[in-house]
């Protein structure tokens, strides 16, 4: 039976594209065994920042109930896919999942910590309680038998598969046999799935979404560089290093992690892309083309107004709390920057450069200055039909022509 299934395998393992898919058509084919699986999970640790552990869970149409409805706090995101043969589900959970008790006291602890599989015969099972908490949910519902097995990974268990069946009397050894076999076979291309699936994930997550999306399809090479037009923003908080002096370093890192987490999302849902954290600054890009540069300079002015609004009320917050207020420089500037790969053949950097980028840093150090929370080129000026405030022309470090620098108001005090 097991030539069977490695025959049809390999025939069908060149049409597969996902996970999903993978679990979908694995699943149908032993449905066609008739060894009745009402439910399957797989699960793994991750190495990703915001997700610790993924899972995934299948139950065929019509059976539904067999879905885990148990809440859980640490959950990241979740999504559910309908296929050919049921119904998968995919659960992703942060720092913390696998010391919930909801992990600790299962099966998958044992199969995990032990690297041996384990089995549960609910026919004949006598006694009135059940070993683990997850048999008794499933035991009313119908189940006879489950099946959990560790995958390993240069000898390690490091994830797990379990199917659960409603099949009578459960199944036999040389089904168990069989399906240990099956599981290990397509363990090894569902984890070359997901890892590929988590490393463009990951890939966004330190380097952006458009950054990760392009190093991820291969533009890996020294030197390849790409011209395009952006609004290039550039901000830090105001008076940062002498702050810095008067905070711990834990508090040091909230006042960080405070302004990151209001700017960061702003900028990217407003069509944003952030390259690089600069210490306690951000550099970020808002690509444009000629027929929509309009169009994404009035998407940057909406970011920056919001977050001006966003720095008002969470400095209320925070003077509340007796600490002190975050207050930032923005600079704004319109034009054409070199995009790719620089460094050396050891150490590369995918980021911007060119004259475009040092001159936005500049006119965001003018913030004080000036005394403006938002300065911008006049680059970026022509480019947004607003009411700008004209401030003069200024002669900038390391720019050669003075530039003329305007802002826009931004509300800094709650209306009362």
């Amino acid at each position: 039976m097991i030539a069977e299934f490695i025959e049809w395998y390999t025939n069908e393992l060149s049409e597969v594209k996902s996970s999903a898919e993978l679990f979908d058509k694995t699943i149908g084919y032993l449905q066609k065994l008739d060894f009745r699986i009402v439910r399957v999970s797989m699960g793994t640790r991750t190495l990703h920042p915001q997700v610790e552990s993924l899972a995934y869970t299948w139950v065929p149409k019509g059976k539904l109930e067999y879905f885990d409805e148990t809440t859980n706090q640490l959950q990241h995101s979740h999504s559910i896919i309908e296929s050919e043969n049921g119904f998968l589900r995919e659960v992703r959970f942060r720092l913390g999942s696998l010391q919930t008790s909801q992990f600790v006291v299962s099966p998958v602890q044992y199969v995990m910590s032990t690297k041996q599989s384990y089995y549960f015969d609910f026919v004949n099972h006598k006694e009135e309680t059940y070993p683990y908490p997850i048999l008794d949910d499933l035991a009313p519902l119908g189940a006879t038998g489950y099946f959990a097995v560790p995958i390993f990974q240069k000898g390690a268990g490091f994830a797990f598969l379990s199917l659960v069946t409603d099949k009578p009397n459960g199944w036999f050894a040389n089904e168990l046999t069989f399906l240990q076999h099956v599981l290990r076979l397509i363990s090894l291309q569902w984890i070359n799935f997901i890892q590929n699936e988590l490393t463009e994930s990951l890939l966004s997550v330190y380097l952006g979404k458009r950054t990760g999306s392009t190093v991820y399809s291969g533009k890996i090479y020294l030197g390849e560089l790409d011209n395009i037009k952006s609004v290039i923003w550039f901000s830090d908080i105001r008076n940062y290093s002498g702050m810095s002096e008067k905070l711990s370093p834990p508090e040091i890192i909230q006042l960080l992690n405070d302004y990151f987490g209001l700017a960061i999302p702003l900028i990217e849902a407003h069509g944003g892309e952030v390259l690089k954290l600069l210490g306690d600054g951000i550099l970020a890009v808002f690509p444009y083309t000629e027929a929509n540069k309009t169009f994404v300079g009035k998407k940057v002015l909406l970011a920056v107004r919001k977050l001006g609004e966003d720095l008002v009320r969470h400095n209320q917050i925070r003077e509340k709390e007796g600490k002190l207020s975050i207050h930032h420089g923005v600079g704004l500037h319109s034009g054409e920057i070199l995009y790719g790969n620089i460094g050396s053949t050891e150490r590369l950097d995918f980021t911007v450069i060119g004259e475009a980028v040092n001159l936005t840093s500049r006119i965001a150090g003018m913030c004080g200055e000036l005394g403006k929370a938002v300065l911008a080129s006049e680059n970026l000026a022509e480019q947004i039909p607003i009411r700008w405030e004209e401030l003069g022309e200024h002669k900038l470090k390391g720019i050669g022509v003075p530039q003329k620098i305007f802002a826009i108001s931004e509300r800094t005090k709650r209306k009362s």
